[in-house]
This record gives C-alpha cells, sequence and structure tokens, in this order.
C-alpha cells in the first residue's frame, strides 16, 4: 500500500497541508494498515474502493487542515430557462403567428381596405336636458346638431333619429342626432 500513501502525500501537498502534518498523516496511515494487516484484515477492507486523492482530501478536510471546497452551483435553474424559452421560440411564436392569421375577417366587398362596420343603438334623450342629452350622445360617438349655450337646461321633447334605432355605419362616419327642445 505504499503507492496508496504516496498518492495521498501528493493530494495533501496539493492542497497546501503542511509537510509536518502531512508527514504525520501518512504515518498514521501507514501504522493503521500495518495493524490491520496483523489482525488479518486486508487494507482493501480498511480503505474500501477508495480513490487516494479524495480519501486525502476527506481526510484532511475532516482534520481542518483545509478549507471544504464552496458547493458547486447548480446550473438546474439555467437548463430549465434555457428549456422554457427554447419552448417558447418553438412553439408559442408559431402559435401566436396562427392565432395572427386566424382571426382575420372574411369580406365579400371587393375593396382595397376593408370597412369596419359599428353598431350603435340610438339612446332615448326625450325627458332630458339639453347639455345631458348632448353629451351621452357624444359618448356614443354621435353627433348633435349645435344649440345655444343658453338653451342648456331646456328640455328635449323629440328626436331624430328616433330613440332605440339601430344604426351600422362604417368606421369613422357619424350619425347626427337633432334634438328639438322646448323652455
Amino acid at each position: 500500500m505504499p503507492a496508496f500513501i504516496e498518492e495521498c502525500r501528493y493530494e495533501w501537498k496539493r492542497l497546501g497541508v503542511p509537510n509536518s502534518m502531512a508527514d504525520e498523516m501518512a504515518a498514521e496511515l501507514e501504522a493503521d494498515l500495518a495493524e490491520a494487516e496483523v489482525d488479518g484484515v486486508s487494507a482493501a477492507e480498511i480503505l474500501g474502493e477508495s480513490d487516494p486523492r479524495r480519501f486525502a482530501a476527506t481526510w484532511a478536510t475532516e482534520r481542518g487542515l483545509v478549507a471544504e471546497p464552496p458547493p458547486k452551483k447548480s446550473r438546474k435553474g439555467l437548463w430549465i430557462g434555457l428549456g422554457v424559452g427554447l419552448v417558447l421560440v418553438f412553439v408559442g411564436l408559431p402559435a401566436f403567428a396562427l392565432i395572427g392569421v386566424g382571426s382575420g375577417s372574411v369580406s365579400t366587398v371587393n375593396s382595397l381596405q376593408p370597412q369596419r362596420v359599428r353598431s350603435v343603438v340610438i339612446p332615448n334623450f326625450i325627458g332630458m336636458k339639453a347639455c345631458h342629452a348632448s353629451r351621452i350622445a357624444r359618448e356614443s360617438l354621435l353627433k348633435v346638431r349645435r344649440f345655444p349655450k343658453s338653451r342648456c337646461n331646456a328640455i328635449v321633447v323629440a328626436q331624430r333619429p328616433t330613440p332605440h334605432s339601430l344604426l351600422q355605419w362604417p368606421r369613422g362616419a357619424h350619425t347626427i342626432v337633432k334634438l328639438q327642445l322646448r323652455g
């Protein structure tokens, strides 16, 4: 077993164990192996199938002669992130592209730019004050025929288009609501 002890010495030197301590550990190991041989126990039974370098490093660490090596950083998170990224690139992007392609509208009108149709139900302005009715109409994207500010508190008695009418028009077009006021 002198080869095993020499490998241990080499490892202790590499780890920076002081020579006096390395000599002491080598002598102790040699004495333990010799005693085991006298008792009829083989060196392999004492040392196991141990690697001399690993054995020497463990023994020196247990005695506090070398600092424990820092734990290896796990790259598990890196691999998980990389896997998720690849899935997004190879599955997510084509899926989004297909969703974008499939969400188009079909139009039978032969034109260069398809027009979107918007529907609105005309609110009932009858009985409201003129300024309040005008504000509600503008919020519904309707235009109201102008009236003087002095008529703001006048009551709406009639309107065109009629209340609850359903209007459809291409985007950008406006319907003008005419209010008949009293008061």
